[in-house]
């Protein structure tokens, strides 16, 4: 046998997905961008609109070269609430299967240019869901569970390098969050966990437990680690029943709930189980069927002999891991155009290294110190006239969703402080708009600083003041 028949078997036996396993994945993935897009409309005003904390006169300010939108054409009309209502409405197409090919096509399109209306509240959950629909063009997840199979319109084939350049995506979020890892917190003291829980506009109510635990944190510095470096063996392992990838659908699982139950993380735990879901062989898929009672399928997918595919999803595939070979702090090579336009207008450039190469010391929480036309000082987040400055019992609670808390985020960044004053401006119209015992005329706004200290000794506190503003 030569080798590119041995490839060629190797590709069909031991990296092939369960058709059924791939539904699940759309399915579960669907539910997620429903329940982002409710979240998202939550904040349509403060987040997408000239209105808000980011009017699309600044988007040049992050962008990079090749990012493109069409959520700012006629931003003072009813254009962005149709926009939303049509990328609710594709979230349903794909989730019952209908056109399943067309609405994946038209929901990464949707969401490459909802991202880049604004960036500065997107997390690597966001990067992950773009690139699992992306990934999704190539895979038949519409051939199981899906109208499209009751109008017998699907196609089962897969382009050979699919369902592995699949597998090398899943694989690379592990691979490169161990080698962007390489502070001392992680290889040297092992005390990334506490400092992880020690970021209080992060931890949960878990988490503070978790916190109190002081001989499991570095065992579990290590458990992350070491869980993130042996998922990718086991997801590219040539397995031929699959049981390999399903330890690894497992494990992934297991890491991911933990994040997201003492962590404020956003949907990224969850998006990241619903992505490796199609990691699921047929063994387990049976199992699924058998309980939740669901029609059985045949579900071995025929390799589709797709040359002009295959290349594309190589190119995609290789695109992907120079961006992420990129990161690193040792690898000197750096995409350049035009491959870096496309790259950027496919939105490609992902980065897993979160808490890496160690974890930030630096937490903290908002104060806004109004005052009103005669000069009395007013707490706008408590609506009292005396102003504290003490920390909250809870200051994730402070956050009302993910994006709020990214947005809090990225002004700490010295990078980003053209950030501060269009949130201040944003929160005194706001808060004017909705005061009944007060309105206010001017806004400072400050930023009560942290630093973690080691061993559990008292933070150093610091107040840093962001802006001063009024409602012009």
């Amino acid at each position: 046998m030569n080798l590119r028949a041995t490839i060629r078997s190797i590709g069909k036996y031991c990296y092939q997905p369960d058709l059924r396993s791939l539904a699940f994945m759309r399915i579960a993935l669907a539910l997620v961008i429903l329940t982002d897009l409710c979240i998202r409309l939550t904040d349509f005003t403060a987040h997408y609109t000239d209105a808000g904390v980011w009017p699309q006169e600044m988007l040049n300010q992050g962008w990079k070269t090749g990012y493109w939108t069409f959520h700012t054409l006629f931003p003072h009309s009813a254009f962005l609430p149709f926009l939303f209502g049509c990328h609710l409405l594709l979230a349903i197409t794909f989730l019952i299967g209908a056109y399943t090919r067309l609405s994946t096509f038209l929901l990464l399109v949707f969401y490459i240019s909802l991202h880049n209306r604004n960036i500065f509240i997107l997390q690597a959950g966001d990067d992950l869901l773009r690139l699992t629909l992306l990934s999704c063009l190539f895979l038949p997840v519409g051939a199981r569970y899906s109208l499209d199979v009751l109008r017998n319109k699907v196609r089962t084939g897969v382009p050979l390098l699919a369902f592995p350049a699949y597998l090398l995506l899943i694989s690379s979020v592990y691979i490169f969050s161990v080698l962007l890892k390489d502070g001392p917190d992680w290889r040297v003291n092992y005390d990334a966990v506490y400092y992880a829980l020690n970021l209080s506009q992060l931890r949960l109510p878990l988490g503070d437990w978790l916190l109190q635990q002081e001989a499991l944190l570095q065992p579990l510095t290590l458990l992350v680690v070491g869980l993130e470096a042996c998922i990718p063996v086991l997801i590219l392992w040539p397995s031929k029943s699959g049981r390999t990838r399903l330890l690894a659908f497992v494990l992934i699982s297991l890491l991911q709930l933990a994040f997201g139950l003492t962590l404020f993380v956003g949907l990224f735990w969850l998006i990241s189980i619903a992505c490796s879901l199609a990691l699921l062989p047929a063994s387990a898929a049976d199992r699924i069927e058998k309980f939740a009672h669901l029609p059985k399928h045949s579900s071995p997918p025929a390799p589709a002999n797709r040359g002009f595919l295959n290349l594309l999803c190589l190119f995609l595939a290789t695109l992907s891991l120079a961006v992420n070979l990129s990161t690193l702090r040792n690898f000197s090579y750096e995409i350049s155009n035009p491959l870096i336009e496309v790259v950027n207008a496919l939105r490609l450039d992902q980065y897993w290294g979160m808490f890496s190469p160690g974890v930030l010391r630096r937490d903290g929480y908002l104060v806004y110190h109004g005052m009103d036309a005669i000069g009395r000082q007013w707490d706008l987040r408590r609506d009292e006239d005396y102003v504290d400055y003490q920390e909250p019992a809870h200051i994730v609670d402070l956050h009302r969703n993910d994006r709020w808390r990214k947005w809090t985020e990225n002004m700490q960044d010295d990078r980003f402080t053209f950030l501060r004053p269009l949130y201040c401006q944003y929160t005194i119209r706001q808060f004017n708009a909705k005061a009944k015992k007060r309105k206010v005329q001017l806004l400072k706004l400050y930023w009560v600083q942290k630093e973690t200290q080691p061993s559990y000794q008292p933070a150093i506190r610091k107040e840093i003041l962001y802006c001063i503003c009024n409602e012009d």
